[in-house]
């Protein structure tokens, strides 16, 4: 996992913070927390106002920072505008500003600092009151893309049904999702060029407050609550919810505010693939996407063998590919990931397979899981232990997999990103025992597969005998020659040990990461595998 570095609340709101050493750690999300009023514009003076600082400003920076550390991402508290020109903020993706206010910068250096870092690609994602930053600067609307004009007397519920499910913030919300209570913000947005993704619509909006309401915007036939825009290479994304200290409790909008950092970032794409044919479920026993009722994936989590996979998994024209407790080795489990031998003991073949006894004598463990559907797209996490059968409680390592699957594209392409971080707990010796290696992430594919055209990047894999391409081959595919689809598999952090082995007839793919040798790691080693699968 990354190192997380999150600096102390308490020192949120001094006046300055003496943090930007050029050896500063790196950080990739800047929270920033200002709330500064200029007494006098002439003069530039900046003093502190009180009655303008919202009581959110300090929940919003604890919980956005305490959720986005847990999910890798190493952020940076302050409320110091110096943070724009120092060392820390050349690591900086993205900059949070939660729930800010007036004045943010002290000098046209950090204010032209920040602008130039959105220019060149940074992102930004702007909570409620953040839309009054840099009051009256006609800079800061044309950047964010509206200022902030007034707000209702009187808070309101929120109903996320004029939405753009198509970006990724919104798509990972469920559907016919309301918020609570807030703080309606009239922000008078430029509709011609920023993209609304939440309008509190007119009918939607309280009958005292719309009687005086002068601030709609037409096109939209509401109010935009939530937008998101350009600038340069940057994203901005801007929500005028969060009003509220408890709001930023809420898992549904922690999860929000980090796929918008996502998407800000560019980790995310700009809009993804949304179809009322789609469906994403969820169940005791796993995740899937359907199309049209019929299955495209299904990710198996509690499964007899405890081990996760992928099965079924589909072509665009509805064929599974994968093959999956196949007669000739039911613990094949198509697409999925298992070590061979750990310390000699076997995790790959069950005892006694005849007997439909499936378990192997080393353990494969889910301890935990957690399913984050976004429209039509999904990323599931999961910790696992290796250990034992013989010693149950015994761990000789753990797993920290995130598997993310892309929501099929108009053509009906998708994704799988695969990453793996394994940490010795003692030593390991992780091996495949024969002259040929095997095991660990693995695909078995349909019979049909047999009839396919097979290719590769950086080698050619044996098309006569069991065997693995050279050291150089990153890649796998196999096509259909008469309807164009197939599967490619790809390494994208492999080991210099690894070697990418197929069985003759076509059926069975697998990046083998020991199969020149083994791999050996002492207590608290850490070892990344990391694969891709394109389903085309």
């Amino acid at each position: 996992m990354k190192k997380i570095v999150l600096f102390a609340l308490s020192a949120l709101f001094a006046t300055a913070l003496p943090l930007f050493a050029a050896d500063a750690p790196p950080a990739k999300v800047l929270v920033y927390t200002r709330w500064k009023w200029v007494k006098n514009p002439k003069t530039g003076e900046v003093v502190d106002k009180g009655a303008y600082f919202h009581e959110s400003t300090p929940a919003a920076a604890d919980e956005i920072s305490k959720y986005f550390n847990a999910n890798g991402y190493q952020c940076l508290v302050t409320d110091d505008p110096a943070v724009f020109v120092s060392d820390a903020f050349k690591q900086i993706k993205c900059v949070v500003f939660a729930v800010t206010n007036h004045e943010q910068f002290q000098t046209d250096a950090q204010r032209d600092a920040f602008y130039a870092f959105v220019e060149n690609g940074g992102g930004v994602v702007a909570l409620h009151s953040s839309s009054a930053n840099e009051r009256g600067s006609e800079r800061w609307r044309k950047f964010l893309g509206g200022a902030f004009e007034r707000h209702y007397s009187k808070h309101q519920k929120v109903p996320f049904t004029h939405v753009d499910r198509s970006h990724p913030a919104i798509a990972c919300l469920p559907d016919n999702y309301v918020w609570e209570d807030d703080e309606i913000y009239l922000n008078h947005p430029d509709e011609d060029n920023i993209r609304p993704l939440l309008i509190l619509d007119w009918k939607d909006v309280l009958e005292e407050s719309r009687k005086t309401d002068k601030y709609g915007c037409p096109k939209s036939g509401g109010h935009i609550l939530e937008w998101c825009k350009t600038y340069g290479k940057g994203r901005i994304f801007y929500s005028a919810l969060g009003h509220n200290a408890r709001d930023f409790g809420k898992m549904e909008f922690q999860l929000h505010l980090l796929t918008a950092a996502k998407w800000a970032m560019g980790e995310l794409p700009d809009r993804i693939a949304v179809s009322a044919n789609d469906k994403i479920e969820k169940a005791i026993e796993g995740v899937q996407l359907s199309r049209n009722g019929k299955p495209v994936w299904k990710f198996n989590l509690a499964t007899r063998e405890n081990k996760p996979f992928i099965h079924p998994l589909c072509l665009p024209d509805g064929r599974c590919i994968t093959d999956s407790r196949p007669k000739d080795h039911p613990w094949h489990l198509g697409l999925w990931f298992c070590w061979k031998y750990i310390n000699g003991l076997n995790y790959w073949e069950p005892r006694n397979p005849a007997a439909n006894n499936l378990f192997p004598d080393g353990m494969t463990v889910i301890r935990d899981f957690d399913i984050k559907p976004m429209g039509a797209a999904c990323e599931v996490k999961l910790k696992l232990w290796y250990g034992p059968r013989n010693e149950p409680g015994k761990v000789l390592m753990d797993e920290d997999r995130t598997v993310q699957i892309s929501a099929p594209d108009d053509k009906g392409r998708y994704r799988i990103t695969s990453t793996h971080l394994f940490t010795a707990r003692d030593e390991v010796n992780i091996d495949g025992r024969r002259p040929e290696s095997y095991g660990g992430f693995s695909c078995r594919m349909a019979d049909f597969v047999r009839k396919f055209a097979v290719t590769a990047e950086g080698g050619t894999p044996n098309a006569t005998k069991n065997t693995a391409g050279p050291k150089e081959m990153t890649s796998v595919t196999y096509s259909d020659p008469q309807s164009g689809h197939g599967i490619t598999i790809k390494e994208l952090a492999p080991l210099p040990t690894e070697r990418i082995y197929t069985w003759a007839d076509h059926r069975f793919a697998n990046p083998v990461p020991m199969y020149a040798a083994p791999v050996t790691l002492k207590a608290g080693d850490k070892l990344t595998l990391k694969y891709e699968v394109t389903i085309f």
